[in-house]
């Protein structure tokens, strides 16, 4: 009998608890970046009149903007023929939100292809998947900016239309979507993802990611409106701005999570609506926000699923009927 088997299970026994660590530290050194310094600025918000409601609003709204994500990925990997159970949906995408707080580009894959691969997903299949997505996040992301553009970006806004334009034909030829990550490869000097996929999945995919940001970007709007903007004139600025914001932080891959890139964008498109000082809240209490509902979101989806994982193995197993009525 091969060893194979054997040693790959040893490999996965010490791997296992080296990913969580890395992971559970990498959400705790995110959350800790957000609160060093900045406690007096957060103290001020939260004891703002009225303002608990509405920050807890965008909680709830910015945790429903995640999982329409969640659901755009588990779509693009239907698509490429694997598709996986909720339980595994849940488990595979909370690792790799986790992933992103680690500096380098790579964790978040790394977590997804050796989850995937525990739930039956080749390794393959998950990189593909993961490169389909992030090209899918970063078009739609354009395409939702275009919301905040006129007012936040003047005539630089004529930039995000070729965005647009290759969204719509995205969704009139999905499987264009191939050739993008083709070429993206290349320019990373990474082998091309070999996979083919389903148009159906990949529009279905696109149109989940576009509502993902337009309601994971009211988030921003209930917080900015805690802090004086204009309700109506500031919807539009909010949502794009967030999406804007989010492409640009995803874009620079050496930054955990995009901190920095992320917050400067916001403050630029949010003094559309706002003053300087409290754009800057604005943009320090989302990320806060968008912290919080990543990581105990995503926590606590990894213990249920490790504690899920315990009790599994610790349940007896099943007594063959036929060795029953043999005993008698």
């Amino acid at each position: 009998m091969s060893p194979h088997p054997s040693r790959r299970r040893r490999w996965a026994a010490v791997l296992r608890p080296v990913l969580a660590v890395a992971l559970v530290g990498g959400a705790a050194v995110g959350m800790w970046s957000v609160l060093r310094g900045n406690g007096a600025e957060i103290m001020a918000l939260l004891s703002r009149p009225g303002a608990l409601p509405w920050l807890a609003g965008s909680l709830l709204v910015n945790t429903a903007g995640l999982l329409l994500g969640m659901a755009s990925w588990r779509s693009t990997l239907t698509g490429l023929g694997h598709p996986l159970p909720l339980g595994a949906t849940f488990r595979i995408f909370g690792a790799s939100v986790l992933g992103k707080y680690l500096p380098g580009p790579f964790w978040s894959a790394l977590a997804s292809v050796y989850l995937g691969r525990d739930s039956g997903v080749p390794a393959g299949r998950m990189v593909a998947a993961y490169v389909l997505n992030s090209i899918i996040v970063v078009l739609t992301a354009a395409v939702v900016g275009t919301a905040a553009a006129p007012r936040a970006l003047g005539q630089g806004a004529v930039w995000l239309l070729p965005a647009v334009a290759l969204v719509a034909v995205l969704l009139w030829r999905p499987g264009l979507v191939l050739w993008a990550a083709a070429l993206a490869a290349r320019l990373l000097r990474r082998p091309a993802p070999g996979a083919e996929v389903s148009d159906s999945a990949l529009r279905r995919a696109m149109v989940l990611e576009i509502l993902s940001w337009i309601v994971g970007g009211g988030h921003l709007w209930l917080i900015a409106v805690v802090l004086g903007a204009p309700p109506a004139a500031s919807l539009a600025v909010c949502v794009g701005g967030f999406a804007l914001a989010a492409a640009a932080g995803a874009l620079a891959l050496v930054v955990p999570g995009g901190a920095g890139v992320r917050e400067i964008v916001l403050m630029v498109v949010l003094t559309a609506v706002l003053p300087w000082s409290q754009a800057g809240a604005a943009a320090l209490a989302s990320r806060l926000c968008c912290t919080l509902t990543e990581v105990v979101g995503a926590g606590a989806i990894l213990l249920a699923a490790q504690i899920g994982r315990g009790r599994r193995r610790a349940a007896p197993a099943p007594v063959a009927v036929a060795e029953v009525a043999g005993g008698r």
